[in-house]
C-alpha cells in the first residue's frame, strides 16, 4: 500500500491559481506532479457534503450527506446540530479501504469522521453547541490520547477556533503524525482560506494572503515527508470542495414561504447560495409550489429552481421535495441566526463561476506538469485508491490513476 497524505484546502478555486507564488507548496506540485484544475463540485456546493464524496467517490444521493446540517425544522432560531459523526455516511471510505488493506488512518479536522472506527488518530472536526463544553465534546468524538498530547504540543499555535491559527494548528499537528506515526493515509483539512473569504470577501486580501498560508502548510508538510524514513514514496494530494462569490443581500425564504401561503405544507432549509424545501405531509403539492414561486422569483432572489427530476439528475439528495438557487449577490436564510454577517459564501449549483475545484498529486513516479481533463468530485477517492493500491468497491466514479503515474 502507497502512503497518501490527503489535504484539503477549503474554499479554494480555479480563479485563485494567479495568487499562487513561484516558492508556494501547490505551485511546486503542480510543476513536479499532475493536477486538475476543473474538479465539478457535488450539489450543493457545500463543506461537508463535498469532503464526504472527496473520500468515498459517491455523489450525497449515495452518501446520504446532502448538507452540512441535518434538516431540523423543529429548532428555528436556535443552533443546530452537524453531520459530524462517520455513521452518517451511508457508504464505504477511504479510511475503510485503508484499514481493510491492514494499513493506519490519520483524520485531522476532516468532516464527517467523529468517532470513527477505521481511524487510528482522529483530531475531530465538531464544535460545541449552548452549553457544551469544547474540551470535553473534543475529547469524546476523536482520539482522546491523540487529542491530548497534540493540545500539549501545539496548542500555543490557536486561538480557540478562530482562524489562521486553527489551520497552523492543524498542519503542525499533520506535520507531527507523519513523522512519528507513518499512517498510511493521513488527512487534514485547513479552514483558512473559507474563514477569510467567508468575513472578508471572495478576492480580499485577507483571503489572498490565506491562499499563500496554504501553501506555506503545504511546504510544512511536504518537508515533514521528506525528513522521515518510510515515507519517500508517498504521495502528496491536494483538494478542494467549493470556491464562493460575494454576497450582499439576504432573503429569508421561511418568510417568502409564509407570504405566499406555501408554510403549511414545505419547508426549507438555506444552504447559503441555494436552498433545500422539505413537504411537510405526503400529499404536498409540489407542482403548485414550483408554479408559484416561478411567478415570484426577483422578489425572492430565486435564479432558478430545480424540480425533483433535476435534483436527480444532479445526485442529490431523495429527501429533498424541490430546491432553489440565488440570484447573483443574494444568501438565502431560514430563519437561523448564525451571529455572523458574511461578505460571501457558496451552495451553489452546476455552472457557478465557483464550481471548479482542485486535485493535485506530487511525488515518486507521478508525472511533472500533467493537466488532466475536468472530471467530477466523486473520481478523486477511486483515484487516489488506485494510486495507493487499494480497493473502493463502492465508489461510483472513475480511477484516473493510471493517467498521472509515469
Amino acid at each position: 500500500m502507497r502512503k497518501v497524505v490527503l489535504v484539503s484546502l477549503d474554499a479554494f478555486f480555479d480563479a485563485d491559481f494567479q495568487y499562487l507564488r513561484p516558492d508556494g507548496g501547490l505551485t511546486k506540485m503542480i510543476q513536479e506532479g499532475s493536477v486538475c484544475r476543473q474538479v465539478k463540485t457535488v450539489f450543493p456546493a457545500l463543506t461537508y457534503p463535498a469532503h464526504v464524496t472527496l473520500i468515498t467517490g459517491c455523489d450525497p444521493v449515495d452518501t446520504h450527506v446532502g448538507q452540512n446540517q441535518p434538516y431540523q425544522p423543529e429548532t428555528p432560531g436556535k443552533e443546530r446540530v452537524w453531520y459530524w459523526e462517520r455513521k452518517h455516511i451511508a457508504v464505504p471510505t477511504l479510511f475503510d479501504a485503508v484499514k481493510n488493506a491492514g494499513g493506519k488512518n490519520c483524520s485531522v479536522l476532516w468532516p464527517v469522521c467523529c468517532k470513527n472506527p477505521t481511524a487510528d488518530w482522529c483530531f475531530p472536526e465538531v464544535h460545541p453547541l449552548l452549553g457544551e463544553n469544547v474540551v470535553l465534546k473534543t475529547l469524546r468524538y476523536g482520539t482522546p490520547l491523540f487529542v491530548l498530547d497534540s493540545e500539549r504540543r501545539f496548542g500555543s499555535l490557536r486561538q480557540g477556533i478562530s482562524e489562521p491559527g486553527l489551520s497552523d494548528y492543524a498542519a503542525a499537528i499533520t506535520a507531527q503524525t507523519i513523522r512519528k506515526k507513518k499512517p498510511d493515509l493521513t488527512a487534514v483539512h485547513l479552514i483558512d482560506l473559507d474563514e477569510m473569504r467567508h468575513h472578508h470577501g471572495v478576492f480580499s486580501k485577507e483571503a489572498i494572503s490565506a491562499i499563500q498560508r496554504n501553501e506555506d502548510r503545504l511546504n510544512q508538510i511536504r518537508k515533514a515527508m521528506e525528513e522521515t524514513p518510510g515515507m519517500e514514496n508517498a504521495l502528496l494530494i491536494a483538494v478542494s470542495d467549493h470556491g464562493q462569490s460575494d454576497i450582499s443581500k439576504t432573503i429569508n425564504l421561511t418568510e417568502s414561504l409564509q407570504k405566499l401561503g406555501l408554510a403549511d405544507d414545505f419547508g426549507v432549509q438555506s444552504n447559503g447560495e441555494s436552498a433545500y424545501f422539505f413537504a411537510k405531509r405526503q400529499n404536498a403539492d409540489v407542482e403548485n409550489a414550483l408554479a408559484v414561486l416561478q411567478d415570484h422569483l426577483a422578489e425572492n432572489g430565486i435564479l432558478r429552481l430545480y424540480s425533483r427530476a433535476d435534483l436527480d439528475r444532479m445526485n442529490a439528495v431523495k429527501e429533498v421535495a424541490f430546491a432553489c438557487e440565488a440570484a447573483d449577490q443574494v444568501v438565502f436564510s431560514d430563519g437561523l441566526d448564525e451571529g455572523k454577517r458574511e461578505k460571501a459564501t457558496h451552495g451553489f449549483g452546476p455552472g457557478h463561476k465557483a464550481e471548479n475545484c482542485l486535485f493535485a498529486v506530487w511525488g515518486k513516479g507521478i508525472r511533472a506538469g500533467y493537466e488532466m481533463p475536468v472530471m467530477p468530485m466523486r473520481d478523486v477517492a477511486p483515484t487516489i485508491a488506485g494510486l495507493m493500491g487499494i480497493a473502493l468497491p463502492k465508489a461510483k466514479g472513475i480511477d484516473h490513476s493510471r493517467e498521472i503515474i509515469k
